[in-house]
């Protein structure tokens, strides 16, 4: 199986890279799969993973047209090595037509990983071109118009199961200047939304432990964005109690080290179905509340607090975190054993290449 994916090397702060990337290291070994990677990151992938040093650096949080045709040349060199193409990526009605046409010139199987829910109004037609079309929530693979009895849904998971550790959370801690306790946002600035009703209620709750913001650059826009948040919070008086950072080096250890995790995102544009972060937030059993978005909703009830974007409701959920913070840290730890594993959803797609293996020796046996 060869993983149609960016560079699956560092920095490892994309979900379409760790997805793929967790996929990989769990497996069992059952089927060979096949990666892209740099000269650099030949070395690290477990038996029966091939690394392909396709590309020369990391890239870009989105690929150039150079690394895309790198990409489209490697697969079709490639393609007599495996069999089947697994592609990992947002929807996007360019991307699929490309991969659509690929496929084709190829002849060999596919699969699509879909990241994250198409745009409003987006035509589902243009967007599924694979044999076999996986998601990460209910909720997307209902916007694609997907039949619900046939979806695909397999939530994404986390290779590494066990707590950051106090040692890597103190550091973690030390390298961004902030002490605890703390709260944290781990929403980008550009896209997600939800900071200005975190400043609200911080302006009005001067109880609450200092806010921290952290969110990746994804755009060469962002940092106007992190400068307006933190020009507002200046103004609200907010400084001694807000930092607004921007990415960080370890954020899982960021996590660990916080209160609770807060997520009011207004869009999950550019994200994961669910994002990686909250995965982290349940594996160090950190108390998460989450606005009430359709696919956070489906992931996050019963193992954290979903609310809507009104003040008074996140006000009251957050000074009831004495009381309830650790029954929801408790529960959202066993949702990530339950659910979020990268051991488990490996199990999962390893049953869909099971499939596909034993259509192709079909074929071959009515060829001969």
């Amino acid at each position: 199986m060869l993983l149609v994916t960016k560079p699956l090397v560092p920095p490892w702060n994309d979900s379409a890279k760790l997805v793929p990337r967790d996929l990989a290291r769990a497996a069992s070994g059952r089927h060979e799969l096949h990666v892209l990677v740099t000269p650099e990151g030949r070395a690290e992938w477990p038996a029966r993973v091939r690394a392909h040093p396709l590309y020369r650096g990391a890239g870009d949080y989105r690929p150039g047209p150079l690394q895309q045709l790198r990409l489209l040349a490697a697969v079709w060199r490639l393609r007599g090595a495996v069999d089947a193409l697994h592609f990992f990526f947002q929807p996007h009605p360019a991307a699929s037509r490309v991969a659509r046409a690929l496929a084709r010139a190829c002849r060999r199987p596919t699969i699509h990983t879909v990241l994250s829910a198409p745009r409003a109004g987006a035509d589902p037609a243009r967007l599924l071109f694979a044999d076999r079309t996986v998601t990460l929530s209910l909720h997307t693979a209902r916007a694609l118009g997907m039949d619900m009895d046939a979806a695909m849904v397999i939530p994404p998971g986390l290779a590494e199961d066990a707590p950051v550790g106090a040692a890597r959370a103190a550091a973690a801690c030390r390298a961004a200047g902030i002490e605890p306790p703390f709260m944290l946002y781990p929403g980008d600035y550009e896209f997600s939304g939800g900071h200005a009703l975190l400043l609200d209620i911080w302006n009005r709750s001067p109880e609450l432990p200092m806010l921290v913001l952290a969110g990746r650059a994804k755009t060469p826009r962002a940092e106007a964005h992190r400068r307006i948040v933190e020009a507002r919070a200046l103004s609200l008086g907010l400084e001694p109690r807000l930092r607004a950072l921007g990415t960080v080096p370890d954020l899982p250890a960021l996590v660990a080290a916080c209160e609770a995790v807060l997520f009011p995102a207004e869009s999950l544009y550019g994200k994961t179905d669910l994002p990686l972060v909250i995965l982290e937030a349940w594996r160090e059993s950190r108390p998460l509340l989450a606005s009430d978005l359709p696919p956070l909703a489906e992931a996050v009830a019963g193992a954290g607090a979903v609310l809507p974007a009104a003040a008074d409701a996140w006000q009251s959920a957050l000074r009831s975190l004495p009381e309830r913070g650790r029954a929801w840290g408790e529960a959202g730890r066993r949702r990530f054993l339950e659910r979020h594993t990268a051991l488990g959803v490996a199990r999962a797609y390893e049953a869909i290449y099971d499939g596909i293996e034993a259509g192709s020796r079909q074929r071959d046996r009515e060829e001969r």
